[in-house]
């Protein structure tokens, strides 16, 4: 088939005159460098401009992120010395406030043990997220039992206190 069709390309070749089948050619390269410019170069070239065009605005932004990130280092040291350590009454204030009664409280150093027998999971969550805020206290482990009223739990919670070594 390949030679059939080479063959019927040779037909046709040879009954072109000279200056037409120069012509042809000319086409024929024109069509081709058109295809290579519009699949390859183009899109190069317009990618380097706009490559060139960002490159300033983006060096900009990494600076900014740059300075950000040292003035929130620098902050974070600052905000972690002037943490209180928690204590037992600071807890018990903040669980009455949300009405969650423990059943124990148990503030070593920097780690709070805590028992609740019972309590509404909104209210454990929001007080968790209160004391995160106020006294950067995580969660070190929780263990959540659900009881047989909706939205009721029990709640076994281990927090640390995130301050600096100094």
């Amino acid at each position: 088939m390949l030679s059939a069709l080479k063959e019927q390309f040779n037909l046709f070749w040879q009954a072109r005159a000279q200056r037409e089948r120069n012509m042809l050619l000319i086409c024929a390269l024109v069509i081709v460098s058109a295809i290579i410019y519009g699949f390859l170069l183009s899109p190069a070239l317009s990618g380097r401009k706009k490559l060139s065009e960002d490159l300033p605005v983006l060096n900009q932004k990494l600076a900014e992120i740059n300075e950000l990130s040292k003035q929130q280092s620098k902050l974070a040291v600052s905000l972690s010395e002037l943490v209180p350590p928690v204590s037992r009454e600071q807890l018990e204030a903040s669980l009455t406030r949300r009405g969650i009664k423990a059943q124990t409280i148990s503030v070593t150093d920097d780690l709070v043990r805590l028992q609740i027998p019972a309590a509404a999971y909104a209210n454990l969550m929001e007080w968790l997220v209160e004391m995160q805020k106020a006294s950067r206290l995580t969660v070190e482990e929780a263990k959540l039992v659900a009881l047989l009223e909706v939205g009721q739990v029990s709640a076994t919670i281990s927090l640390k206190q995130q301050r600096s070594n100094s």
